[in-house]
């Protein structure tokens, strides 16, 4: 009973209107005397998860995605910009996971436990809200900072992007020194994680990397009074985070995370979760949800699958009866088998693993079902339909959201490395993911033609945009390359655009008309507020 009234408080801090950290006490079990145990404060953190599960997922992520082509009109508006399209609905949401990791964090201390147990709890507090504030920057820019505020209707004006992510920094810097490595971690009962779900360390370190390299990279486009920073240092920073995750001598975290032995792992192990190469994902199916109840739902399947083809928009071909042709979804964005083929020359393992049959499919007899174009399948496992009329359609996905995986980690300290001078390091974390495919190795003559001064770099930047396709990162990836990529590595309107319309926040989403009703102070962002 005290547990679900726990639950209900919990939740009813996102709709109050009075601060619920000052709540006076109106019966036995109120805001305030409801965290007496370690179980408290457990369902408390619970709750962030399922915050952050429910959230998840971004519209602007998926523009990033390579594709020759889009076959559908939303898609084709929504990369040029149009406020219709381009704009996304999450902001609350994210509040919400904010205000309940400060619930986390302002009643930890009253409980009666251990420093290294209220330690491990409020490192999951300063980690869900610094991914909160990760997510809300990458959606939309400048944001809300509401600090330790448990309530979401206070009137905040927003801060620079700039801003936010020092204040993000910050915080994920407090998960790395408070949170125990993923071998370490046990509940308030003593039983250890299935899964890489529970925030370490090591998940800590990945996101303080992703967040540092942002913070440099995004220099070339941020205002003149937020440009008063040394990229350099976060470039620094940004590649210590990425080394305490691969391992080093002296690293504690050395020998927990691996890569996979080969691509094919990685679509039929690593997605699937709690693998060595992953370092956090999101639990969604089936599983225990954050209140004790199984979730092993309609409601949470149909979520993942939403999540899933927001971001890919990709056919989905599934082998049936030994044929697979007569189960082609139709696709949104298309990728020729021609660019297949620059991307992954013959003897790259991932040509066939990430692809669907590429030399067999576009054979000169099935080019009349195939129309030239590669069918994606890293994502395969998957169940399918079974009814007459919609047989061997796509159904539901069986999989995690991996947030960071450590070949990731392995692309990020190269590009760290390519901007700091450290090019034999930088090409010997390039050449790590491309051994795994038996890919040819780097040398000084790859991408000779190509219009880019720092051609060491922009290797780096297309293995990430091969070996991490269609898992959300290209966008920000060429966001955090400078002006130079997104003029070439993004379709339709970004071409064009002038750098002031990126300086006043084009390249972030608008913020959905339903988010303003709360928040009084909030505007538009520059850019989308001379057309809304």
């Amino acid at each position: 009973m005290k547990r679900n009234l726990i639950i209900l408080l919990l939740c009813c801090c996102f709709m109050a209107c009075d601060d619920l950290l000052d709540m006076n006490p109106e019966n036995s079990v109120t805001f305030k005397n409801a965290y007496e145990t370690e179980n408290d404060i457990e369902a408390a953190v619970r709750l962030c998860a399922q915050k952050l599960r429910e959230s998840h997922g971004s519209r602007n992520e998926y523009m990033g995605h390579y594709a020759d082509s889009v076959a559908s009109e939303t898609l084709f508006a929504e990369r040029n910009l149009d406020p219709a399209q381009f704009r996304s609905g999450y902001w609350t949401s994210w509040y919400e996971l904010i205000g309940a990791a400060n619930v986390v964090l302002h009643y930890t201390d009253q409980i009666n436990v251990s420093q290294e147990r209220k330690n491990f709890y409020k490192g999951q507090g300063h980690f869900y809200r610094a991914i909160a504030y990760w997510r809300l920057v990458q959606t939309w820019g400048d944001c809300v900072i509401i600090g330790d505020d448990a309530k979401l209707e206070t009137a905040f004006p927003k801060s620079s992007w700039s801003e936010v992510l020092d204040y993000t920094i910050n915080e994920v810097r407090q998960a790395v020194a408070l949170l125990p490595e993923y071998d370490k971690i046990q509940d308030s009962q003593g039983n250890v994680p299935e899964y890489k779900n529970v925030p370490c360390k090591g998940a800590a370190n990945a996101l303080l990397a992703h967040l540092c390299a942002m913070k440099a990279g995004w220099k070339w486009f941020a205002r003149p009074e937020d440009q008063n920073f040394n990229e350099q240092e976060y470039w620094e920073e940004a590649e210590k985070a990425c080394t305490s995750i691969i391992g080093s001598e002296t690293a504690q975290s050395a020998g927990i995370y691996h890569l996979v032995a080969t691509p094919e792992e990685v679509s039929t192990v690593v997605f699937k979760g709690k693998s060595t190469e992953s370092i956090f994902e999101m639990r969604y199916a089936p599983y225990w949800d954050e209140i004790g109840k199984n979730m092993d739902s309609e409601y949470y399947t149909t979520y993942l699958d939403s999540w899933a083809l927001t971001y890919c928009y990709w056919v989905l071909l599934v082998e049936i009866n030994g044929s697979g042709l007569d189960c082609i979804k139709d696709q949104k964005q298309l990728i020729r088998a021609s660019t297949v083929d620059k991307w992954f020359p013959k003897g790259d393992l991932r040509r066939e693993t990430y692809f669907w049959k590429l030399d067999s499919m576009n054979h000169d007899t099935l080019r009349y079902v195939t129309g030239g174009f590669a069918y994606p399948y890293l994502f395969r496992d998957l169940n399918v339909k079974t009814t007459s009329g919609n047989k061997g359609r796509f159904d539901h996905f069986n999989y995690n959201a991996v947030f960071w995986r450590l070949a990731d980690i392995y692309l990020l300290r190269a590009e760290c490395r390519s901007r700091l001078n450290k090019r034999d390091e930088a090409i010997a974390d390039l050449n790590a993911v491309r051994a795994r495919a038996q890919a040819k190795m780097y040398d000084a003559s790859e991408y000779a033609d190509t219009e880019y001064a720092d051609k060491l770099r922009y290797a780096i930047f297309k293995e990430r945009e091969k070996e991490l396709l269609f898992e959300r990162q290209r966008y920000f990836d060429v966001l955090r390359n400078g002006e130079e990529y997104v003029r070439r590595e993004l379709s339709e309107g970004f071409k064009e655009i002038p750098l002031q319309d990126i300086v006043d926040g084009c390249v972030f989403m608008a913020i959905a008309p339903g988010s303003f009703g709360r928040n009084t102070a909030l505007r538009q962002n520059t850019w989308w507020n001379r057309y809304m």
